[in-house]
C-alpha cells in the first residue's frame, strides 16, 4: 500500500500484486545463545519499483513477555530493579535500571504462559489473567524480538514468593512497589529508561482514570505493638471500617478549620462519626445530630478555629461501642471557595500531638479512676480528602505518637491506636512502627 493524494484528500492505495520482498540469500555468522543472520533482500518500493539488494543483519533472540503489575490492596505498582550490562554507559544510573517484571518465552510456552512465569519469580506474585496491553517489536531496525506488554491486578492474598528471579539463572533482582503518583512523576520528569514501564505507565494511567480501584476494607481486628525493652504504653492497629471497632475510650475526629462535620451520607471518618453517634429510627435515618449539635454548641459563635485546636463532644449512640468522648482536631483547611480542603504533614504531626496531649491531661485530672481515659483511636489524619497519600501521613502520625511516649513514660493512655481502614494502610502503619527502635509485634 502507498499514501497517495487524490480528490483533495490523502488515502491509502493499494500497490501492484507483484512479490514485495525478494531473499537473495540468508546465512547465520552468529549461533550462540544470541542469533545473528546476515540476510540479503530486494523491496518493493513506494514508487513501485524494486529496490537494489541490501544486506542486512539481523538479531535473532526470540519474543518476549513483560507486565505491569498493580497491587490493589497497597496501591502501588509492582516493578523490578536489576543490572544490565548494556546500559552501562549510557544510563543515568550506571546499568541499574527500573523496569516491569519481563523475560523471555520458552520453547513450548504461550506468551500468557510466560508472563505468569516471569512475573512469578521476579515479583513473587501470582497473576491471573493478565491483560494484554500490546504487541510490538523492541527495535524492529536490528532485531526479530516482539514483546507482549501485559498487565495484571493482585491482592496481598496473591503474594507466593519474596520473588527476586531465577537464582540459578544469575538473576539478581530486587522488587520496588511505588505509588501510581510517584511513577506518573518520573515519568513526567523523563526518567523511566524502559519502554516497556512507559508504555504500560500510560496505561496505568489511563485505567485510573476510567476505573480506579475501589478499596477493600479489612476485617475488624487489632494489631499491637510494644517496646520490648520498657513496660511502656502499646501503640496499635484497628482494622477495618471505624464504625466496627469496640472498646476504645477516645475516638479522634479530624475536621477542617470551619469544625464543620461531613454529611451522614458521606464516606468519610467525620461522616461515619456523625452518623453512629447519631439518635435513629428504626429505619436508620436521623432524628437527633447529637455529635454535630455538641460540635456546634461547643464552637459558640466561632465560624472559624486555628489548625490543630481540640475541641471535645459527647459520643452520643457511640456509647454503645465503649466511647467515652469524641475529640475533634481541626486537621486541614479550606483550599479556597469551591477547591475543597487541604492537608500538610507538619501539621498532621502537630494536631496527632495535640490531640493526646489534651486526652492525656483530661484524663489524668479526673479523680475517680473507672472514669480516666484508658485507650484513644486516631484515622490517618489528612487522607482522603486532604489529599495525603497514606505513607506519608503514617510517617508523621507514628512519629507524633513515638514522641508523645517518650514523654510520658507511664501515661493514662495506655492504649494508642491508629485507624487502617484497607491492607495499604495497615502496611503503612506497621512498615513506620515497626521501624521504632526496639518495638515490636505482641504474639496475643
Amino acid at each position: 500500500m502507498r499514501l497517495e493524494y487524490k480528490a483533495g484528500h490523502w488515502g491509502l492505495q493499494t500497490m501492484d500484486t507483484g512479490q514485495k520482498v525478494v531473499v537473495r540469500g540468508k546465512r547465520r555468522v552468529f549461533d550462540g545463545f544470541f542469533k545473528i543472520d546476515e540476510v540479503t533482500v530486494s523491496h518493493r518500493q513506494f514508487d513501485g519499483t524494486m529496490s537494489p539488494d541490501q544486506t542486512f543483519l539481523i538479531f535473532e533472540r526470540g519474543d518476549a513477555v513483560a507486565v505491569l503489575i498493580y497491587n490493589r490492596d497497597t496501591a502501588h505498582a509492582v516493578l523490578v530493579e536489576q543490572f544490565k550490562m548494556p546500559t552501562l554507559d549510557k544510563s543515568a544510573t550506571g546499568g541499574w535500571i527500573v523496569e516491569v517484571a519481563a523475560g523471555m518465552i520458552k520453547d513450548g510456552e504461550t506468551p500468557e504462559q510466560a508472563v505468569v512465569r516471569e512475573a512469578l519469580e521476579e515479583t513473587g506474585f501470582q497473576i491471573s489473567e493478565p491483560e494484554h496491553i500490546a504487541t510490538f517489536f523492541s527495535s524492529p531496525g536490528g532485531s526479530t524480538e516482539r514483546i507482549f506488554l501485559y498487565y495484571a491486578v493482585v491482592t496481598e492474598a496473591d503474594r507466593a514468593s519474596s520473588g527476586g528471579g531465577n537464582r540459578q539463572e544469575g538473576e539478581d533482582i530486587r522488587n520496588l512497589e511505588i505509588t501510581p503518583s510517584e511513577l506518573f512523576e518520573r515519568l513526567r520528569l523523563k526518567q523511566i529508561d524502559d519502554p516497556k514501564l512507559v508504555i504500560a505507565a500510560y496505561h496505568l494511567k489511563d485505567r485510573l482514570k476510567v476505573d480506579p480501584p475501589k478499596p477493600q476494607p479489612l476485617k475488624p481486628g487489632t494489631i499491637r505493638f510494644r517496646n520490648r525493652s520498657t513496660p511502656g504504653p502499646v501503640i496499635g492497629v484497628k482494622t477495618g471500617a471505624i464504625l466496627a471497632v469496640r472498646g476504645v475510650d477516645v475516638w479522634v475526629n479530624s475536621e477542617n478549620t470551619d469544625m464543620m462535620m461531613d454529611r451522614v451520607i458521606g464516606r468519610t471518618i467525620s461522616a461515619n462519626i456523625r452518623y453512629g453517634g447519631a439518635e435513629k429510627d428504626e429505619a436508620g435515618n436521623v432524628y437527633e445530630d447529637t455529635i454535630a449539635d455538641d460540635l456546634r454548641k461547643r464552637l459558640g459563635r466561632r465560624g472559624y478555629v486555628r489548625l490543630g485546636t481540640v475541641i471535645e463532644t459527647v459520643p452520643g449512640a457511640l456509647r454503645d461501642k465503649g466511647v467515652k468522648r469524641i475529640m475533634h482536631v481541626a486537621g486541614v483547611q479550606g483550599a479556597g471557595p469551591g477547591m475543597g480542603v487541604r492537608a500538610d504533614p507538619a501539621i498532621v504531626e502537630m494536631c496527632v500531638a495535640k490531640v493526646l496531649e489534651a486526652a492525656e491531661r483530661r484524663s489524668s485530672g479526673f479523680r475517680l479512676i473507672s472514669r480516666r481515659d484508658r485507650s484513644i483511636l486516631i484515622p490517618m489524619i489528612g487522607c482522603g480528602d486532604g489529599g495525603l497519600a497514606v505513607e506519608e501521613a503514617a510517617v508523621h502520625i507514628v512519629s507524633a505518637v513515638h514522641a508523645f511516649m517518650q514523654q510520658h513514660p507511664a501515661p493514662t493512655l495506655s492504649e494508642i491506636y491508629l485507624l487502617a481502614y484497607t491492607k495499604r494502610d495497615l502496611v503503612a502503619c506497621e512498615k513506620e512502627i515497626l521501624a521504632l527502635d526496639g518495638f515490636e509485634q505482641i504474639v496475643e
